[in-house]
């Protein structure tokens, strides 16, 4: 696969457009005005999709199940304000070369790597590939990820189609740190996630994994005690808010806390076997 990133760079005069924060434009190191939210929506929507987007998605997209009368028009109208700010010099009535209309919708012509989301899908990638290889480089793969956020994801856009994209690419962040936090306690930096752990559960207290992460770090730092009592807590959080138990993963870890289990031991300390990972974290195995 190559780099998006390398091909970005080749032509600096480029439109490249972000979605994970505020909604923003650039031409070179020039930041483009796009104007209000719903038309940062529209260019969000556009840039995100892989394939032309009809009329009707768009509204649906921008109002949902209620638009007014006028919705069509002021679609035309975002679309004429996005061409002039996106190709100002396109001749007046010419066709559009980077938003263009056709019978199946609109579409928004990027150059490959120029969407933020489309350099994290790379970076994501490259860091599920490598991860059980060279864990190192993986790391350098989550943190260049985790470093294209700019705030939250579609910030101050409105509309179903933001609120959805919203929630997906929230969910990446939550899984990239995740991944990231798993490589490092596959590196031996158990000491060092501790933090980091303790503020994301009290910030998503209900995330197994990260409750997973946590018991399994302090262990590997020398604190049984405070690993097994951090699975009580995770029991009465889960039963006080859900009426639910740990799921099988976090029970299992538990459970080989409580034995000792020599294969939770830090990588350095553990002898032999080979690394997989978990819906927990990364776990030694001896097969």
């Amino acid at each position: 696969m190559g780099c998006p990133v390398a091909k970005v760079k080749e032509d600096v005069t480029a439109l490249r457009v972000e979605l994970l924060g505020p909604v923003r434009a650039w031409r070179g190191d020039e930041e483009l005005e796009l104007g209000g939210p719903q038309r940062r929506a529209l260019l969000g929507m556009l840039a995100g999709s892989r394939r032309p987007v009809s009329l009707g998605e768009v509204i649906d997209g921008l109002w949902g199940q209620d638009p007014p009368a006028s919705a069509g028009n002021a679609v035309h109208v975002h679309l004429s304000s996005l061409r002039r700010v996106l190709e100002p010099d396109r001749a007046r009535r010419s066709p559009g070369q980077l938003l263009t209309t056709a019978h199946s919708g609109y579409r928004l012509d990027l150059t490959p790597g120029s969407l933020d989301t489309e350099v994290l899908d790379f970076h994501l990638a490259m860091a599920r590939r490598l991860a059980a290889s060279d864990p190192t480089v993986a790391l350098r793969s989550l943190d260049a990820a985790l470093g294209l956020w700019h705030g939250a994801s579609l910030d101050g856009i409105p509309g179903p189609w933001a609120d959805v994209e919203r929630a997906r690419l929230d969910e990446l962040y939550q899984t990239a740190t995740g991944d990231r936090l798993d490589v490092l306690l596959m590196l031996g930096a158990h000491h060092e996630v501790l933090a980091d752990l303790a503020a994301l559960i009290r910030r998503h207290p209900l995330r197994e994994r990260f409750r997973g992460q946590f018991m399994l770090a302090l262990y590997r730092s020398g604190r049984q005690a405070e690993a097994l009592g951090a699975y009580d807590d995770t029991r009465l959080e889960l039963a006080g808010k859900l009426g639910i138990d740990p799921g099988p993963a976090l029970r299992r870890l538990h459970a080989r806390i409580l034995a000792g289990d020599p294969a939770l031991d830090p990588p350095q300390a553990a002898a032999g076997g080979t690394w997989r990972t978990s819906d927990i974290g990364w776990a030694h195995s001896g097969a």
